[in-house]
């Protein structure tokens, strides 16, 4: 008997990590799924190798080369600056806000349940 394995998959959008720390430089990464965007905060010191293990934890593969968008298309770039004001709400100075318009962008799946 042959089961079939079906997966979900989503991207990982890391916004703003310094290059040679690895670290997140804005405490926020967001997760693009069928159903949109969930905004998840991290640790001001988190590091990119930290946000990739805890989503291993919850059963996601992630790509480990990125794919860089510079660029996001206007309708996205609204989608995901609401995102980011909704998750930064009080927790980023006046100097750490802004549009962000530079990401790193991970394929991800999990095997669905």
């Amino acid at each position: 008997m042959s089961t079939s394995r079906s997966y979900e998959y989503a991207r990982l959008w890391v916004p703003l990590f310094h290059p040679s720390t690895l670290a997140v430089t804005r405490p926020v990464y967001l997760i693009e799924a069928d159903d949109g965007f969930e905004g998840v905060v991290a640790e001001k010191n988190t590091t990119l190798m930290a946000v990739l293990n805890d989503l291993g934890r919850a059963g996601w593969r992630i790509e480990t080369t990125p794919m860089r968008v510079t660029s996001p298309s206007p309708e996205f770039q609204l989608l995901i600056d609401a995102t980011l004001d909704e998750v930064d709400a009080g927790l980023m100075s006046g100097a750490e806000t802004g549009t962000v318009r530079e990401f790193d962008v991970f394929g991800m799946r999990r095997r669905a349940s």
